[in-house]
């Protein structure tokens, strides 16, 4: 007599989203890159930067926050005229911006949870998804 172990479709999904998350936490950069967050939408980049910790740091940190903002409205501009990845490549070669970057860097959430986050929804998605459509064929 044959003994099976069955495994139900949310039981793959679960295991399928923690591995998807370890492999999004593992592989995900650390902190979001200058031009990442030259590149974001207007609501993921202010929620990216802790505007209370901001508030409370010194001049510097508000002049650098400043720059970017002014950055990411100049190349909001340039999309306008289909300009926007040369001026985005001349500002990524902008010493004042990498410095400005530098400075705010701190203020940066790390990518990884939310990299991860998505990897674990996604994995668990497809494990559930494919585990459904192949189903445990006992005889």
């Amino acid at each position: 007599m044959d003994r099976y172990t069955s495994v139900s479709p949310a039981e793959v999904g679960l295991v399928s989203g923690i591995t998807g998350a370890a492999v999004g936490y593992t592989l995900a950069p650390r902190k979001y890159n200058l031009e990442q967050l030259l590149t974001q939408k207007p609501d993921v980049f202010e929620k990216s930067i802790n505007t209370k910790l901001l508030a409370k740091s010194d001049k510097v940190h508000k002049t650098a926050f400043q720059k970017l903002k002014d950055a990411r409205k100049t190349i909001s501009e340039a999309l306008k005229n289909n300009t926007a990845e040369r001026k985005l490549a001349e500002l990524l070669q902008s010493p004042e911006l990498k410095d400005s970057y530098k400075n705010i860097k701190g203020f940066l959430p790390k990518a990884r949870l939310q990299t991860a986050i998505i990897l674990a929804a996604i994995g668990a998605v497809i494990g559930t998804l494919g585990s459904v459509m192949c189903g445990n064929k006992q005889a």
